[in-house]
């Protein structure tokens, strides 16, 4: 199904020690976006990271359109299963849409905690609900990529969105939100002020569900914040977490 892959695109693995760490990216993004997260905790805390490319990414929109959201989970799921061979304790890491995928995986697996960078799960927008009739009449609409804040500085993803991705998309979040209570593990939350692609009903939902959820403020960046002004913030926080519950006993 995949065409040729933009070599930014591909699956990153970087890393070792004995805990491993899944990360995924986003809808419509590439594993660009979440590359310097990767690489900012296999260095600060002596973790293996794998950030699998999912499927339909990182090629053309329309590579996408013939994708489904248990494709993409397949991926998260076969990276957990790689590191959850080898390692004493896995963690997940998302952003965006990879934030939902991230709280899949805890919801079905046994995760030492949950890291997510404005992930979605909801959304306000009142065409969403339509795209299961609207993707047999319309095939893309114009993009969402590189939502930053931080001058030149731009995402690898696609100017188009698949209608029939974004409701598989839909979907997704549905079995998320049913399940959210299943999680134990940990969570830490990291949340732009100003997010121009992900509303606060994400944000909400997630905590209602997850009330004990940490959260940290980002005050100067926007969607993509892993490659905005507050990198550096969500790389230090996050070693911090890791590093934390890397010595207690995996609640999941």
């Amino acid at each position: 199904m995949d065409k040729q892959i933009w070599p930014e695109a591909e699956t990153l693995r970087v890393g070792e020690g004995s805990m491993g760490v899944v990360m995924c990216h986003g809808f419509t993004g590439s594993v660009m976006s979440v590359a310097p997260w990767a690489h900012a905790l296999a260095e600060g805390c002596d973790v293996r990271v794998v950030a699998p490319r999912l499927t339909g990414h990182g090629t053309t929109w329309e590579d996408l359109s013939q994708s489904r959201w248990t494709d993409w989970y397949a991926d998260v799921e076969s990276a957990w299963a790689e590191l959850a061979a080898s390692c004493d304790k896995v963690f997940v890491a998302g952003l965006s849409m990879g934030g939902s995928l991230a709280l899949r995986l805890a919801e079905k697996h046994p995760v030492a905690g949950v890291l997510l960078v404005n992930p979605a799960v909801a959304s306000r927008n009142r065409l969403l609900p339509l795209s299961g009739v609207l993707r047999h009449i319309v095939a893309s609409q114009p993009g969402v990529r590189s939502d930053i804040k931080k001058e030149g500085v731009e995402e690898l993803g696609y100017d188009r969105i698949s209608v029939a991705a974004a409701w598989s998309m839909s979907q997704l979040w549905k079995q998320v939100r049913t399940d959210m209570p299943r999680i134990e593990a940990p969570v830490i939350l990291f949340r732009s002020e100003v997010d121009h692609v992900v509303d606060d009903s994400s944000h909400e939902t997630l905590l209602r569900a997850l009330p004990a959820t940490e959260v940290v403020r980002l005050p100067n960046s926007y969607h993509v914040a892993t490659l905005d002004n507050d990198a550096d913030l969500i790389f230090e926080r996050s070693i911090s977490f890791v590093t934390e519950h890397a010595r207690t006993e995996s609640t999941a």
